[in-house]
């Protein structure tokens, strides 16, 4: 089975074709153009030059349904639904902060996924592994660094943009027992969500639009319209 994953959750974006759970390419771009200017173009040159196969001998495609950025979400569904209904193939929403914790399934910690939300919070989950299957998985928060720290309960690894720009206070707050991935491993990718999704293909589905973001915290649209309704009217 041939699976193109598409992640746009944050700043960065990725592509990748895996084929019965092994990469075939995968390439990763990080940049503030927007992904609406990149993604389909990512998707062409990989499938063209790369790949050198067409969508329609693709099985099936995987967008990251967040949480994440409201925008990239909306993009890289977006371009996942469209490549879907074009080549009438099945598809699939895993979260983005599964595409980040699978990277470490063989941790012998538990994985605390940690995404920036911004505003001083992370979208977080916890994540116990064994023998490189998921055994355990908490709710997805929007939640202080602090509280994504207490959410460990003990010595763990955390992982994500989160992780980096709260590494001092995980640092500080874990009393010794917070360990750190290396730098490659802090981004959702594309072939993770891929991974994510061989671990139950029945997550496939022959309708594109049944694939619907998860964005856990209000936009801040709505935030600022029900503070100031008057604005708007």
């Amino acid at each position: 089975m041939k699976i193109i994953a598409v992640n746009t959750a944050e700043t960065s974006a990725s592509v990748a074709l895996v084929e019965d759970g092994m990469p075939v390419c995968e390439e990763f771009f990080s940049s503030r153009i927007t992904h609406s200017r990149v993604l389909m173009e990512m998707v062409e040159q990989m499938l063209r030059n790369r790949a050198r196969i067409s969508v329609a001998e693709v099985d099936g495609f995987v967008a990251a349904r967040g949480p994440g950025s409201f925008t990239g979400l909306r993009i890289g569904i977006s371009v996942v639904k469209g490549l879907a209904y074009a080549a009438s193939k099945p598809v699939a929403g895993i979260s983005s902060l599964d595409g980040i914790a699978w990277q470490m399934a063989w941790s012998g910690r538990p994985v605390i996924a940690m995404m920036d939300a911004k505003r001083g919070e992370v979208y977080c989950a916890r994540y116990l592994f064994a023998n490189g299957e998921l055994v355990e998985k908490t709710d997805e928060l929007c939640a202080t660094p602090e509280k994504a720290v207490a959410l460990a309960g003990g010595p763990a690894l955390f992982a994500g943009s989160g992780a980096l720009v709260y590494r001092e206070l995980i640092e500080e707050l874990g009393k010794g027992g917070a360990g750190f991935v290396p730098g490659f491993q802090n981004q959702v990718r594309a072939a993770a969500l891929a991974h994510a999704l061989f671990q139950d293909t029945g997550l496939l589905s022959d309708d594109p639009a049944s694939i619907l973001p998860v964005y856990i915290r209000r936009s801040d649209a709505e935030i600022n319209y029900e503070k100031h309704p008057d604005r708007f009217s």
